[in-house]
């Protein structure tokens, strides 16, 4: 099975021999609301990969749906770019052979906002292949969630998801309480609602991300692996200092039982 046997960097050498066929990650542009391009920003970490091939970790609230799976560990400064590039060839390799999508193990809120980037730009990617793949996470925590940031980031793939920024969106802040935030996700989820997060920023991410692996245990009617979300980046104006700035957005997915 091409690439899930291979060292890390044995896969970012392959995707970077790709480029020139047009698959593999790298500089490219975002479309904002209006549908205008603008460069992406708040991609480019500190130089060195700082992240490589381990065993999935036990422990962790939930059950992931593909346990068995690759797994890349992500540092603080881990290179968003080439981590997309290692999640592209993985998850080519896993449709190819029908098998299953890698996972992200981060650790700490630098570490988790390097590697949802990450996996908003390999997602961007992989919706422009024939045929599209929609990425989706599945966030599986470490038992201690107000204090713990212990995170496995279980991929996979979904129907296409079309979900623009709105000023319906939830957001978050440094000081938001992820439980208070968690409950109001699942109130919209049980509403019938479609539900949004966009924010920036380590601390802020990490707190969505908390967010939507707890609002599975607040969706009562749910089974462990409906909760996900879909996350991509978005050029939207700063309300603080009123001027375009790149956001993350989160689209949360329910899976109809």
């Amino acid at each position: 099975m091409a690439h899930l046997d291979c060292a890390l960097e044995d896969i970012i050498q392959d995707e970077r021999s790709r480029r020139s066929l047009g698959r593999a990650p790298g500089g490219s542009r975002q479309r904002d609301a209006g549908g205008t391009g603008k460069q992406r920003g708040e991609v480019q970490a500190p130089s060195g990969t700082h992240y490589k091939r381990t065993a999935p970790k036990a422990g962790l609230e939930g059950k992931s749906e593909n346990t068995m799976g690759e797994t890349l560990k992500v540092s603080a400064n881990t290179i968003p770019n080439k981590l997309a590039g290692a999640i592209c060839n993985v998850a080519r390799a896993s449709r190819d052979a029908d098998a299953t999508m890698p996972a992200v193990l981060a650790t700490g809120p630098a570490s988790i906002n390097q590697a949802i980037k990450g996996i908003a730009i390999a997602g961007k990617y992989l919706l422009d292949e024939e045929p599209p793949m929609q990425l989706v996470v599945q966030p599986l925590f470490e038992k201690d969630l107000r204090s713990g940031s212990n995170v496995t980031l279980q991929l996979s793939t979904a129907p296409l998801v079309d979900c623009k920024p709105s000023e319906n969106d939830l957001s978050a802040k440094d000081r938001t309480d992820c439980f208070k935030l968690a409950g109001a996700i699942a109130g919209r989820l049980r509403e019938g609602e479609e539900v949004a997060l966009t924010t920036k920023g380590q601390v802020p991410v990490l707190v969505v991300v908390k967010a939507i692996a707890l609002t599975q245990e607040y969706i009562t009617t749910s089974t462990p692996g409906d909760i996900k979300f879909a996350v991509k980046f978005v050029d939207l104006e700063d309300p603080v200092i009123n001027t375009p700035s790149t956001y993350l957005h989160f689209s949360v997915l329910q899976k109809e039982l």
